[in-house]
């Protein structure tokens, strides 16, 4: 994550590059979800319009991680339980988040919880992301070859 003066926005970088291109261009779909929502969040947009950035990330999220989740078994990834899983877990956070916003909690809570959420899709990505494409690219490899 890339401190971009105090708006600390994520940068996209290359190194955000998993190496399965419609995964990337999701991930990099979502980043520039996230930064609007912090820009939102900091210059106190109308509450109703911070709703629906939460809501369109939320849904981005589910339909992204359905994507993957189908990669990874399509692939026969022997994590896709535990990737599944911390899916949920990073669902189940988000939605929290969203409701905490729809509480009207104090601003600052909500900067807590924004900076959450965006180290955990970065460390994602990063990570648990990254094992899964190598992984995923070496199958498709060995398929590959098979077939000739």
């Amino acid at each position: 994550m890339t401190d971009t003066g105090d708006t600390r926005e994520i940068r996209w970088s290359d190194d955000f590059l998993i190496g399965i291109e419609e995964l990337d261009f999701e991930h990099r779909r979502l980043i520039d979800d996230i930064n609007r929502l912090h820009r939102e969040l900091r210059t106190e947009t109308d509450p109703e319009r911070i709703a629906d950035t939460l809501g369109h990330i939320h849904a981005r999220m589910q339909s992204h991680f359905a994507l993957e989740e189908h990669v990874m078994a399509a692939h026969k990834y022997p994590h896709l339980a535990e990737h599944k899983a911390e899916h949920e877990r990073l669902l189940d956070d988000y939605t929290d988040f969203m409701t905490r916003f729809g509480d009207g909690r104090d601003t600052r809570e909500h900067a807590a919880m924004e900076d959450v959420l965006r180290r955990w899709i970065v460390e994602h990505i990063v990570t648990n992301d990254r094992k899964m494409s190598l992984m995923v690219t070496a199958s498709k490899r060995s398929r590959n070859k098979r077939d000739r």
